[in-house]
Parts: C-alpha cells; structure tokens; sequence
C-alpha cells in the first residue's frame, strides 16, 4: 500500500516520509509530492494511494479543497486523508470537507505514525469490501441482461437493488 505526504515544505515533507516510513513494517510505501495538483492527481489515479498526509496549505491547490474534490466521488475506494492543520485553521471544517483525520502542527511524531498506522488498517479493511462490490456489480449486470422475464432491467446495480429492497 502506498501512502502519499503532500507538504510544500521540503524539511517537513522528509520529517513525516520518515514517520510513515516507520509504518513500512506492513508494506507501506512512502511517495511524496510538493504541490496540491499533483497530489490530487495521483489521489485520484487507478493505482495511487488510499491513504495520504495532505497539508492544509499546499501551494497550487489547498489540502482542504483536495479533501473536497477527493470526497466528491462518495467512493468506497477513495483515499482516507489525513490532513494537517495549522493554528487557527478548523479540525471540525477539514473533517467536514472530507479528511478521515486531523492533526494540528507542531505534529508529535508519535501520535501521527499512530494516526497513519489507524489509517493504513483501516483501508486495508476496507479493501476486501470493494473487491466485493465489485464482483457483485458484475453479477447483477450479468444477471439483468438475460432474456429472462424477473422484474429485473439490464444494468442494475448494487445501489438500486439495495434502494429498491
């Protein structure tokens, strides 16, 4: 699993890729970025990372508005961030921006490898469950597209049965 530390200053990015780096112990791996766009960009790729440390204040694009754009997609696959706030900047709106966690800088190095190591088990528990959805998405189209006459349609999904239950 890969973990993404997004921090526009390069002295504090290395301080937390250190500290992720002690979580390594279960497979994770450290990727960096120093800008907001960028981040965004590989929060959102196929294969980028499900768990991230996103500064609040990134240059290009804001942590909280990456939260914003990130949990717009209401996907049980999206990334668990982990944003870090400064002084007078809320927890309460990171968190209902989307962050799954927040921490207020100066960081004890303690405490954050805890909160990534919560959120790394936390995406791998989750992971089982879009596998899951997945295959079952695929059995419901499967299933609505034969000629059968079962009060099904062709292209139900999960959500719809699960609503129409």
């Amino acid at each position: 699993m890969q973990v993404l530390i997004a921090h526009g200053d390069a002295s504090a990015r290395a301080a937390f890729a250190r500290i992720a780096g002690r979580v390594a112990a279960h497979g994770l791996k450290v990727v960096e970025s120093d800008d907001g766009q960028e981040a965004l960009q590989l929060l959102l790729a196929a294969d980028g990372p499900r768990l991230a440390v996103v500064d609040w204040d990134l240059p290009g694009l804001d942590g909280l508005e990456i939260c914003r754009l990130v949990g717009q997609f209401d996907d049980p696959a999206s990334p668990y961030i982990i944003l870090v706030a400064r002084g007078s900047q809320s927890l309460a709106e990171g968190l209902d921006a989307g962050a799954g966690d927040c921490v207020r800088t100066p960081v004890d190095a303690e405490e954050l490898r805890a909160r990534i190591d919560a959120g790394r088990r936390l995406v791998e528990r989750l992971a089982p469950c879009d596998v899951c959805t997945a295959s079952l998405e695929a059995e419901l189209k499967a299933f609505g597209e034969d000629d059968e006459d079962d009060g099904f349609t062709g292209g139900a999904t999960l959500d719809s049965v699960l609503v129409a239950e």
